[in-house]
This record gives C-alpha cells, structure tokens and sequence, in this order.
C-alpha cells in the first residue's frame, strides 16, 4: 500500500503527477483537487467548478443531489 503524501490516506498505487511539483506521485483524488485549483476562476463558472469537484468524489448520492439541485 501507498500511502498520498497531499491526504494521508492508503492506496494500493498513487496514479496522479503532482502539478505543484511535477514529481511527487499522489491519490487521483488530490489530482483532481489540484487540476481544478489550477483552472482560472475567469475560464470556469463556480457551479462547474463545484460539479467537477462533486464527481470527483466518486459519491453517487453527493452527485445526484448536484444534478438534482443544479439542472
């Protein structure tokens, strides 16, 4: 088990690239933290933002309540 330096949780195998540093592995979902962080506020509206950040999570409950509340 790996173990993401960015969360501290344990995973079998860290997949993402770091973007802060380009060299230190992490969990995908500090990867995807990281990806959104780096967007411009001025390229993506909050709503799209907070969506990508809801699938990121994997919580099926979580994003049927976004889909649910923002369509």
């Amino acid at each position: 088990m790996k173990i993401c330096p960015k969360c501290r949780r344990s995973f079998p195998r860290l997949l993402a690239l770091s973007r802060i540093d380009n060299k230190t592995m992490i969990c995908d979902k500090c990867g995807t933290i990281e990806a959104i962080k780096s967007i411009p506020l001025s390229k993506i509206s909050h709503q799209e933002r907070t969506r990508i950040a809801v699938e990121a999570t994997g919580n099926k409950w979580a994003i049927e309540n976004f889909n649910a509340t923002h369509n």
